[in-house]
């Protein structure tokens, strides 16, 4: 049977995007120079809402237009699944599709056009290094998304045995793409965003927020070697990273102006890959959990100018609890599924805790808190009462949550602290007096099922849980 991956990969290559393949004369072969080529790298990277994500760690409600009383009263969904902590919903049967899952192995086919294409265009040779580079990276980076997002937390013990996704490096139609091991697919990612791939990238950040540098491509790696706990590998290529890009998002420029805004191009976005939906990625209107709400600094720039509001929101309206907040800013397009000078900060910082440098670790936490704190901001790395592990990630764990709300990344975390015996946590929902549900460390809430629009042509990707 034909693999989904050349069938349907290569359909959304030639009908989702003939706008980028109309630049030669029908009925020619596409794509014959570098030029040309380097316009497959000119997307825009959207994936479906994080709504899910954010719910299993606590942050927020499934659907912005729904109370969770009546997410709840409806047992035959994810939604209800994740708020509920239900494993008994057939998650399996209700993924008839998913938009996350078929954008990223789309844009995984670009990416593949372009490696299988670039030795043979006409074009300079150091430009079509750098796009093959490019393309490269950003291959792997969503291969990273897709492993982490439909397969088990990566183990040294167990991911040589345990299912992960197919890693589609090729364009051949009639080429099985078989799902590999979780190890393997790590592997194969490893090799994507290799130092000699990284070099060959531009060695700066770069002015596009949909183009990519040697700030992306270390940030890449960097970000894979931790989900593996290879901390001190890590850290060498978050630092790097920063070594390019170490612009931090200033949240205290928004009191001048009395709102808070991010552009796309926003200079710390080393990548901006946003949640797919009809405001383009704006963060107003999420509805916060209670929990969540309950840890937001009351002197964050945020609550100063009022961008999460109680008021007129929760029950009055319809769409939370009472002691829900609201989004309110409608000009942040959030880099949910890419990368910022944030995520670098916050690498550094845990693998120095890892490392036993606690407070030099939360030294980084506070360069973001800086610029998110209004008025006098306690410095971590000053307390002289941090002198654990524990400690110093009980405060980094914090912190990072709100910092990186409505991303992809609390999950990623959370799964990945959840193989720790420190910091396993069983996340409670509190909707109020719709009651309290919990989602436990090893749940299989966290594996995200293959869609039917995959499993349906592709015998090989048994689901992971």
């Amino acid at each position: 049977m034909k693999k989904i991956y050349g069938f349907i990969a290569m359909l959304l290559l030639f009908v989702s995007c003939d706008d980028k393949l109309d630049i030669v004369p029908k009925g020619k072969t596409t794509l014959d120079n570098i030029s040309d080529l380097e316009t497959l790298l000119e997307q825009r990277y959207m994936l479906s809402s994080t709504a899910y994500y954010e719910t299993m760690c606590g942050n927020t409600y499934p659907e912005l237009w729904k109370t969770p009383a009546s997410i709840l009263a409806d047992r035959s969904t994810a939604e209800y699944a994740a708020l509920a902590g239900d494993e008994s919903v057939d998650r399996v049967e209700l993924a008839t599709s998913d938009g996350s899952y078929e954008s990223a192995y789309s844009y995984i086919n670009y990416m593949n056009v372009i490696i299988s294409k670039v030795d043979e265009v006409s074009g300079d040779t150091g430009t079509k290094k750098r796009v093959k580079a490019e393309a490269q990276i950003m291959r792997a980076w969503f291969h990273f998304l897709m492993v982490n997002l439909y397969a088990a937390q990566y183990d040294e013990t167990t991911a040589a045995r345990l299912g992960g996704v197919a890693y589609v490096d090729n364009t051949n139609v009639q080429e099985q793409k078989t799902k590999r091991s979780i190890k393997e697919v790590y592997e194969c990612i490893l090799n994507d965003c290799s130092d000699d791939v990284i070099a060959d990238l531009t060695q700066s950040s770069v002015n596009n927020p949909f183009r990519i540098g040697a700030d992306f491509g270390n940030g890449v790696r960097a970000m894979v070697l931790m989900q593996m706990k290879r901390y001190d590998e890590a850290l060498k290529y978050a630092r790097e990273a920063v070594r390019f890009n170490s612009t931090l998002e200033d949240r205290l420029a928004a009191l001048e102006v009395g709102a808070w805004t991010i552009p796309h191009a926003s200079p710390n976005n080393y990548l901006l890959c946003y949640h797919n939906n009809s405001n383009i990625g704006e963060w107003g209107g999420v509805i916060c959990t209670p929990d969540y709400a309950s840890e937001i600094d009351p002197d964050d720039v945020l609550m100063v100018l009022g961008q999460f509001t109680q008021d007129g929101w929760g029950d009055t309206s319809g769409y939370g609890p009472a002691d829900s907040y609201m989004c309110g800013s409608w000009d942040v397009h959030y880099n949910s599924y890419g990368l910022r000078t944030e995520n670098m900060y916050y690498t550094i910082a845990e693998c120095m805790i890892r490392a036993g440098q606690y407070r030099e670790g939360l030294r980084f936490v506070d360069e973001v808190r800086d610029r998110r704190i209004y008025g006098d901001n306690p410095h971590y790395f000053d307390r002289t009462d941090i002198s654990t592990e524990a400690q110093a990630m009980e405060i980094l764990q914090r912190n990072k949550r709100q910092e990186m709300f409505t991303t992809i990344y609390n999950f990623l975390d959370r799964k990945r602290w959840n193989t720790e015996d420190a910091y396993r946590k069983t996340v409670v929902h509190d909707c109020g007096e719709d009651g309290k549900f919990t989602v436990s460390p090893d749940s299989p809430l966290w594996i995200t099922p293959f869609p039917k629009t995959a499993t349906l042509y592709n015998s090989s990707l048994t689901q992971n849980y």
